[in-house]
């Protein structure tokens, strides 16, 4: 379950409207819903705001956190220089 201190970090790094990154990236990883559907941007939301537990998404969201996080870094080293 993501917390709010969680979700600030997770906002900072996607944006105000993280479900515009979050679910391409499923859709690309073949991450689908119970039904075999694509994730809708409101249980996106669900999840963020730890309404709706989804451990499979929730692991996608930090490891595309990371990658942003990991990039961010990245520029900071190579751009620095």
């Amino acid at each position: 379950m993501i917390i709010e201190s969680e979700k600030e970090i997770i906002v900072q790094f996607l944006g105000k409207h993280p479900s515009r990154v979050i679910i391409p990236v499923l859709n690309e990883k073949g991450v689908l819903n119970k039904n075999g559907l694509p994730y809708s941007p409101k249980i996106i939301q669900n999840i963020l705001n730890g309404i709706t537990e989804n451990i499979t998404v929730e692991k996608e969201i930090l490891d595309i956190v990371e990658t942003k996080k990991n990039l961010k870094n990245h520029k900071k080293q190579v751009l620095s220089k």
